[in-house]
């Protein structure tokens, strides 16, 4: 499944129909009682930062999604009782916040109040128009600072029917998104066929977040993983880190962005690549993270190569299918010589991935409080980051193909630069979002096209010495 913005998935032209929450589960919301689970530490960033920003007179979407397709004629009925047997099974999708000042109290409602309603948007004979509409809808309808923060369009025309679903960011992760097409194509086919759906059970991320907050409460400011964050954060110079180039920005600006998506190997070159990596004692993240590290050094980039990596906090098998924020970022840094190849590269990188996903263990604003630093008052985005994931397995990735499935992102406004490579079935290939400036639409594309040569040169010669690009110059 590739991730695209919505732009780059041209939805066929077809009667919309938005379906969301109804009004009963919304009074609900309104009136519940405060719920004694505070929000995860991601949730609890996010909103804050939203409500600052909202506060200057700037709105900037931030949402996630997932798009789809299926055959025949879509039966309102049946989809209907699909959508609130899903929200339902999924605890987080019946939680929400209200803001007093600069706290949040949760609410959550109980499964026997969701219910959904759906109502005729229109119908679009011209593509072009149909996505600037969907888009707007959906940038609507997912408002950090409202709940619902999340919604359901479809689009039905002669023979078959587009599904797409956006979120805030505090209800799901990347991963979240993944899986989420086969659970509502198996709660659909259920509701179609008035049986139970073929599901395992799962946990919540309502319940996850109390957890996070408990084990987070214990961890003081001598912890290893606080003094591994103070150090890396000294060493990139009071600041996370950024892009390895110079974009053209301080970071701080909420700019408009841009993206690329780039394919980087197809899979007979991302099983070579494995092999490499395994000879070299390291695993395909490792080699993935070697090959990013090498692509700084080789345009110029000095060393030693720093980023934030994003692991994720399923530490459970009942959180393994569950909608959810759970991730957590660690620091990576791997020293670079203009000697070092991939093989040694890469286990630089697997030690030092190793180190950052025990660091991940602790939430990273858990680590600022400690610190007294806020790295989220002025941008969404607290760093630069570069992510992985391996999808090969997720349940459904068979159908992804056929049902032209489509992980979807938001780009919100930002001076940062993110990057995340994903591993399907179809290949391994390189999504990022980057501020649209000049400078960082040149660098990010030799940046993305050298990361590709030094995995190609892997795959196909089992290392890589160096010497593929010439140096970028940074700005006068």
């Amino acid at each position: 499944m590739k991730m695209t913005e919505l732009d780059q998935y041209p939805v066929r032209p077809g009667q919309v129909r938005e379906w969301t929450l109804h009004a009963p589960a919304v009074t609900a919301a309104q009136q519940a009682e405060r719920d004694a689970v505070p929000p995860s530490y991601n949730q609890e960033s996010h909103v804050l930062t939203v409500a600052r920003l909202q506060e200057r007179g700037v709105r900037t979407p931030d949402w996630g999604g997932v798009a789809f397709e299926m055959p025949g004629e879509l039966q309102v009925e049946a989809f209907g009782r699909a959508l609130v047997n899903w929200i339902g099974r999924h605890e987080t999708l019946r939680s929400g916040f209200r803001r007093s000042g600069d706290e949040l109290h949760r609410f959550t409602l109980p499964q026997d109040v969701v219910g959904v309603e759906s109502s005729v948007l229109g119908s679009f004979r011209d593509a072009s128009i149909l996505g600037r509409f969907l888009r707007d809808r959906l940038d609507a309808a997912t408002h950090t600072l409202r709940w619902p923060s999340y919604v359901v369009e479809t689009v039905q025309r002669d023979g078959s029917a587009t599904v797409v679903l956006a979120f805030d960011h505090t209800q799901t992760d990347g991963y979240t998104l993944f899986g989420m097409v086969h659970e509502i194509r198996e709660f659909y086919r259920a509701a179609l066929e008035r049986r139970e759906p073929a599901l395992p059970d799962t946990g919540s991320h309502v319940s996850y977040s109390n957890e996070q907050r408990a084990e987070a409460a214990l961890v003081g400011r001598d912890h290893p993983a606080v003094l591994r964050w103070e150090r890396f954060i000294a060493d990139s110079g009071g600041r996370p880190p950024g892009f390895p180039l110079p974009l053209g920005t301080t970071g701080e600006e909420l700019l408009p962005q841009k993206s690329l998506f780039s394919w980087l190997l197809d899979p007979g070159e991302t099983d070579a690549l494995t092999e490499a990596c395994r000879s070299a004692r390291a695993a395909l993240p490792a080699g993935v993270l070697a090959a990013h590290a090498l692509a700084a050094r080789e345009l110029g980039a000095p060393s030693p190569y720093r980023t934030v990596m994003p692991f994720h906090t399923r530490s459970r098998s009942e959180w393994s299918a569950s909608v959810g924020w759970y991730v957590e970022g660690g620091p990576v840094e791997i020293d670079l010589t203009p000697e070092c190849d991939f093989r040694s590269v890469a286990r630089r990188a697997q030690r030092s991935a190793r180190e950052a996903r025990q660091v991940a263990r602790v939430p990273f604003f858990r680590v600022c409080e400690l610190l007294g630093m806020d790295f989220k008052k002025t941008t969404p985005d607290p760093f630069s980051l570069l992510s992985y994931m391996d999808v090969r397995d997720s349940p459904g990735a068979a159908e992804w193909e056929g049902c032209n499935a489509r992980a979807l992102l938001r780009l919100s406004d930002s001076g940062k630069a993110c990057l995340w490579v994903v591993c399907t079935r179809e290949g391994l290939y390189l999504f990022a979002r980057y501020p649209d400036t000049e400078l960082a639409a040149a660098n990010v594309g030799r940046y993305v096209r050298c990361v590709g040569e030094i995995l190609r040169t892997v795959a196909h010669r089992g290392n890589f010495t160096g010497a593929l690009l010439q140096p970028v110059s940074s700005p006068a």
